[in-house]
C-alpha cells in the first residue's frame, strides 16, 4: 500500500458533542479507496493523539505480526498501542466523533481548540499553545534538524 502524504497545519476545534472537523484540505490528501475514509485515533510515541487513515493503520499493524511466541517487548508494544487505539468514523460533514473516554485518556478534557499537524503518514493533535511553542523551537533548531536528518539518511544509505 502506498503511504499517504499528509502535510500542513490546521486549526480546529471540538464542539460540545466532541466532534472535530477534519478540514477538506486534509481529506483531499487521503485517497479514501486506498487509505480508507475513517481514522484510527492512537497515542503516538510523543504521547500526543495521532490520527491514521483506517486502512493504512490496519496495513501498518498487520506488518508487525508477533508470531506464535511474541517477545515481552512486542507484547508490551501491542498492549500499549492497540489497546489505546480507537476507530473513529468520518461523518457526512467531515467530522469525527472523539469518544469521551478517549478525551479523558488523552488528557484533553479542558481543551477545545487544537492544531492538526500533517506528519507524513499521520496527523498529530496538538493543543494550540503547545504547537506554537513547538513550532518556535523547531524553527530555532532548523539548521541542526536538517543536518541531523541528512547525516542519518547518509548513514542508512551507506549501510544498505
Amino acid at each position: 500500500m502506498e503511504t499517504p502524504f499528509l502535510h500542513g497545519q490546521y486549526e480546529v476545534s471540538v464542539d460540545s458533542k466532541n466532534r472535530m472537523l477534519i478540514p477538506a484540505e486534509i481529506r483531499r490528501q487521503i485517497d479514501a479507496e486506498q487509505h480508507g475514509k475513517d481514522f484510527f485515533l492512537v497515542i503516538g510515541q510523543n504521547k500526543r493523539p495521532w490520527l491514521y487513515s483506517d486502512l493504512y493503520y490496519r496495513s501498518l499493524t498487520q506488518s508487525f505480526k508477533p508470531g506464535l511466541f511474541p517477545s515481552a517487548a512486542e507484547m508490551e508494544f501491542f498492549r500499549y498501542s492497540l489497546s489505546c487505539s480507537q476507530q473513529v468514523e468520518l461523518d457526512g460533514q467531515g467530522r469525527i466523533l472523539i469518544p469521551v473516554r478517549s478525551i479523558a485518556w488523552m488528557g484533553l478534557e479542558q481543551t477545545k481548540k487544537f492544531y492538526l499537524i500533517g506528519v507524513f503518514d499521520h496527523l498529530e493533535v496538538w493543543e494550540v499553545g503547545d504547537w506554537e511553542n513547538e513550532r518556535k523551537a523547531l524553527r530555532e533548531r532548523g539548521p541542526e534538524i536538517f543536518r541531523s536528518a541528512r547525516q542519518e539518511t547518509q548513514q542508512q544509505q551507506a549501510s544498505a
